[in-house]
């Protein structure tokens, strides 16, 4: 679960939306019908916001730590540091929810122990807290073990789901192959050169005098290229040129160098399994989530400003968590 950059609009109906892509029937609402303290609510699976602030407050401290307080005076775009990180923070959060119900959707739970370990983690995260920090962020060790307990249910319920299925990925399905590609911006140039190559000429020499790309070698998985330039390289042979062909608003010329690259091809199958995984996943998790109502008090997630905690120092959550969980 690497972390995706996200944009700052309508907080979480595009938070939310990132995850459910393609989940028409998801139903996301901006109310003020949520108790006071409740940032959002997916299905039956509430966030506070002083879980919101945790997750807000751990992630600027890191953030601080490697870029120092003076990031927050900047901007990204069209909207400040601050704010991204609010929204990626919300995005976070809305996964990991939608996560949580998703488990209770397939009756997926924590054991004794992985329970154990989330008190664990969190009395030792509570007592970094000092007591003012506590106050402010309305968090006791309690509330904190339940957030702990979540975010491994998180990760629990995805790789239950993704590693439970075993996914043959054949060598053609995993193929990376080794080109030299040309490019060239006209047609007529592109079949003159392509009759020079005919004739005998160096594919690497023309490439360096006339093509438009910058790199004339390139290593191809299969997915990579729109449509016409994949068909074309995975159909040539070793040391075969190919016709001219259009594409990107020009058009190509390739040369097969090596159509199986052993151990680029056999790292990839297991990239190749993981994304049919992820997929089998995300068809899944739709299905589940599809008529899920999901609401967000946008002005209460609006009034959150880092300057009314400054006092707030804490930045050890996620460490805290990976030293447990590992994950």
């Amino acid at each position: 679960m690497k972390n995706k950059k996200r944009c700052m609009a309508a907080g979480l109906l595009l938070a939310v939306g990132l995850l459910l892509a393609g989940c028409e029937n998801t139903k996301i609402v901006l109310t003020t019908g949520l108790a006071s303290d409740e940032v959002f609510r997916i299905g039956n699976v509430s966030c506070g916001l002083p879980e919101a602030l945790i997750y807000l407050m751990n992630q600027k401290g890191s953030y601080e730590k490697v870029y120092g307080i003076e990031m927050w005076e900047h901007a990204l775009g069209d909207m400040t540091m601050e704010e991204y990180l609010k929204n990626q923070v919300l995005s976070e959060l809305a996964q990991v929810k939608s996560m949580v119900l998703l488990a209770g959707e397939q009756e997926i739970t924590l054991t004794e122990a992985e329970a154990a370990q989330a008190e664990a983690a969190a009395a030792e995260y509570f007592s970094s807290l000092g007591q003012e920090e506590a106050a402010v962020l309305k968090v006791d060790q309690e509330s904190i073990s339940k957030m702990y307990a979540d975010y491994c249910l998180a990760f629990k319920t995805y790789r239950q789901i993704t590693e439970d299925v075993s996914i043959e990925v054949s060598d053609d399905e995993a193929r990376i192959i080794q080109l030299q590609q040309m490019f060239l911006p006209e047609e007529q140039q592109a079949r003159e050169i392509r009759d020079r190559l005919e004739a005998g000429e160096d594919f690497a020499g023309l490439a360096a005098n006339y093509s438009k790309v910058s790199q004339t070698t390139v290593s191809v998985a299969r997915g990579e290229k729109d449509g016409e330039y994949e068909a074309v390289a995975f159909d040539l042979d070793n040391g075969e040129i190919s016709q001219v062909f259009p594409g990107d608003g020009g058009y190509y010329i390739l040369k097969c160098l090596d159509t199986y690259m052993e151990e680029e091809s056999e790292a990839n199958k297991l990239q190749v399994a993981q994304r049919q995984k992820t997929e089998r996943f995300q068809r899944i998790y739709e299905e589940l989530m599809k008529d899920t109502l999901s609401e967000f008090q946008e002005k209460l997630w609006d009034g959150v400003v880092f300057t009314d905690y400054e006092g707030v120092q804490t930045s050890s959550f996620f460490e805290v968590y990976q030293k447990y969980f590992g994950e």
